[in-house]
């Protein structure tokens, strides 16, 4: 690692530690949304930037990971950090069945597929009251170990952003790993990568499985943050605003994740008072940086360089009398 990227690495941990003692309880819970929110980037950054495959139902498994965490800990009796372990890995064996049909289908097809399991589990929360509060929503209890509350919030986003840094590693380092190469090699041609001996089954349930655990992980601390679940969050426009977040971020980039998800989180708090106009700035904007952007806010600090880097001469082909002369 060279000095340069090193200090940038220590840069950002310290701003990172020092972030919560800079505001008070307000910026303590958009940090920890955008700690949540992050972890969400990277699941779906696994499914969509190295799969390959679409998914408009990740609002379900963040869902599932916030009901089953919220349920464990409330009527099981489940101590906090056990019952956002089992939140993810009942989101993980959801995310092995909506697998199945990406066997079969993919591209629109699978999107539409991964849409209708999110409006039945949405409408399965919604109904089951005995189980899941229904209508009136069930209350989550705050993040506890070994009997001590965390009641403030500053203390709660070292916990998740410790979760984040290390599912940030993994993330990272699957891409060197066999499973993370031949999901690699299946978005670039299937074909091919089939040819090769790689299992296209194989390499689709490793995505949604991971990409449905990660989720259903944020989806469980998320619940212990704000303390109360209403259907009313796990809708619809949640799976398109994480979408949106990674595209407007960046795609398949660390730190277009932690763009997307300060962006998902800000963005309605700053937008606040336009109403429902709110809507339709926040697609301007998605256009926007679709058009100007297409690496996403990530990619901002290349396009700037970009414009004040001097034109490159070109290549003068050999034989001509202006190489020659250069000669």
């Amino acid at each position: 690692m060279s000095v340069y990227r090193l200090l940038q690495t220590l840069a950002a941990v310290v701003a990172i530690i020092a972030l919560p003692w800079l505001g008070g309880s307000y910026v303590d819970f958009i940090l920890c949304t955008i700690a949540a929110y992050f972890i969400v980037a990277l699941a779906l950054n696994i499914l969509v930037a190295q799969a390959g495959q679409v998914s408009i139902g990740h609002a379900a498994f963040w869902a599932l990971g916030a009901y089953g965490s919220a349920i464990l800990v409330t009527k099981v009796g489940f101590p906090f950090l056990l019952g956002v372990i089992a939140g993810g890995v009942i989101a993980g064996l959801f995310g092995l069945l909506v697998a199945i049909p990406a066997l079969r289908v993919q591209g629109h097809y699978l999107a539409i597929a991964t849409l209708a399991f999110a409006l039945v589990i949405e409408q399965v929360l919604h109904e089951w009251e005995g189980l899941t509060g229904g209508r009136t929503g069930m209350f989550v209890p705050r993040p506890s170990f070994f009997g001590a509350e965390l009641l403030a919030d500053q203390y709660y986003y070292y916990v998740i952003v410790a979760v984040g840094a290390l599912f940030a590693w993994a993330a990272h380092n699957l891409k060197r790993f066999p499973s993370g190469r031949a999901l690699m090699a299946l978005r670039l041609s299937p074909t091919a990568a089939q040819c090769c001996g790689i299992s296209r089954s194989r390499s689709l349930i490793t995505a949604f499985v991971l990409s449905a655990f990660l989720t259903g992980i944020s989806g469980a601390l998320y619940a212990h943050l704000v303390g109360y679940l209403s259907v009313s969050t796990f809708t619809l426009t949640a799976s398109l605003s994480f979408l949106t977040m990674i595209v407007i971020g960046g795609l398949g980039r660390l730190s277009g994740a932690v763009l997307g998800a300060a962006f998902l989180a800000l963005a309605p708090e700053l937008m606040r008072d336009m109403g429902e106009a709110q809507m339709v700035v926040y697609g301007v904007i998605l256009v926007v940086v679709m058009l100007t952007l297409p690496g996403g806010l990530a990619s901002l600090p290349e396009r700037v360089a970009s414009l004040f880097a001097r034109p490159q001469p070109r290549p003068v082909p050999a034989g001509t009398p202006a190489a020659g002369k250069e000669a």
